[in-house]
């Protein structure tokens, strides 16, 4: 991986650009941190001597008969003020697990992902210790898809919003009770940053509103996503098919009576009606025919042999409903329709062998 970023990254002129509306906007000044066998380290944008290196005859010089690892100067060990993850479920934990001794109680770290049940996750496998966990914040993004042209070059396919918000300790407050927690300085910085950023078009809500769009893009990523992955289609072909209707419906039944019930949102006005099974098919009805000649991302995990995120969509509402004593069993069928989905094309490229196979014969 070292040797394969670091020429890359000299070569685009230690630059980042967005294309949007087919112009790049181009941006300097990064140090850049690269993860090689359980190491960090750092590619630096400013010379020792404090000269920028983003021309072609400052990085021919300086790389002119140096080693791709001798461009890293030493590991990156400095402490993390501001972390944001934008990497899939799936991934989350070994990600943070590789920056966890960079991290501190006064850090803050943005989750912008699908899904729900990450944090809780994290906290059981490597933030153990309620007292050493760095703060927490998480993100609804209805932006466009962010399409990689080339290495550090990406494509910004729609403007949309961004709603952020801070994630309070589980002990600390609850939608129900409005106890008020103080942010951390990290936590104020990388807000107001992020705020002040005019093509995020970000804006702060508080930590039950923030939940509330959180828990209304689970719901149409549990239909949306799934279904396009298991029926490998556009999410425009989900509203010309009946039987996809019926199907919806019994999800959305499901997953509207999970998150009425959810014990963090008692005491919060209007749940029923926000989260009712109609309301809900009229979103997932908008957005799909809104992104109609989309692949879903979790189709596109599928193709890539990838994992996907089923586990923090529909498997969280499963989780969820079995702690209230709800049964969500289309849920859990379409989550392991989806899990099959991702192993058939890899059983049959291994060669493996049939499951029943296997089995000692009946006499």
């Amino acid at each position: 991986m070292l040797s394969a970023v670091a020429p890359s990254w000299l070569e685009r002129k230690k630059c980042l650009s967005i294309n949007t509306n087919g112009l790049d906007d181009v941006k300097t000044g990064f140090d850049v941190n690269v993860l090689n066998d359980k190491t960090w380290y750092s590619v630096p944008y400013w010379n020792k001597d404090g000269t920028a290196e983003n021309g072609n005859d400052s990085i021919d010089q300086h790389t002119e008969g140096v080693g791709n690892e001798e461009l890293l100067a030493q590991p990156a060990d400095e402490r993390i003020e501001c972390l944001i993850v934008a990497v899939k479920g799936p991934v989350t934990v070994a990600a943070m697990d590789s920056v966890k001794r960079r991290l501190t109680p006064d850090s803050t770290i943005l989750f912008l992902q699908n899904g729900m049940g990450i944090i809780e996750e994290l906290n059981e496998k490597v933030f153990r210790d309620p007292r050493r966990r760095p703060h927490y914040m998480c993100g609804v993004i209805s932006h466009g898809l962010a399409r990689r042209k080339e290495p550090f070059q990406v494509c910004h396919t729609g403007v949309g919003t961004t709603i952020l918000g801070s994630v309070p300790p589980a002990d600390a407050v609850s939608p129900a009770n409005k106890v008020d927690v103080d942010w951390a300085p990290s936590t104020k910085y990388l807000l107001r940053t992020l705020t002040l950023t005019p093509p995020l078009v970000a804006v702060a809500e508080t930590p039950s509103s923030l939940m509330l769009y959180q828990l209304e893009k689970l719901a149409l990523n549990c239909v949306i996503n799934p279904l396009t992955a298991i029926m490998n289609c556009k999410n425009g072909e989900l509203l010309y098919n009946y039987s996809f209707t019926r199907i919806m419906r019994l999800l959305l039944i499901e997953i509207s009576s999970v998150i009425c019930a959810l014990p963090e949102l008692q005491g919060v006005p209007g749940i029923e009606s926000r989260f009712s099974p109609e309301r809900l098919r009229m979103m997932v009805v908008q957005l799909a025919n809104k992104t109609a000649k989309n692949h879903s991302s979790m189709l596109q995990d599928v193709l890539a042999r990838k994992p996907t995120e089923i586990e923090y969509l529909n498997g969280y509402i499963v989780r969820r409903g079995e702690e209230l004593g709800i049964k969500c069993v289309v849920n859990y069928m379409i989550k392991h329709l989806v899990l099959a989905k991702g192993l058939q094309t890899k059983q049959v490229e291994s060669g493996a062998i049939p499951i029943d196979l296997l089995r000692e014969p009946q006499i």
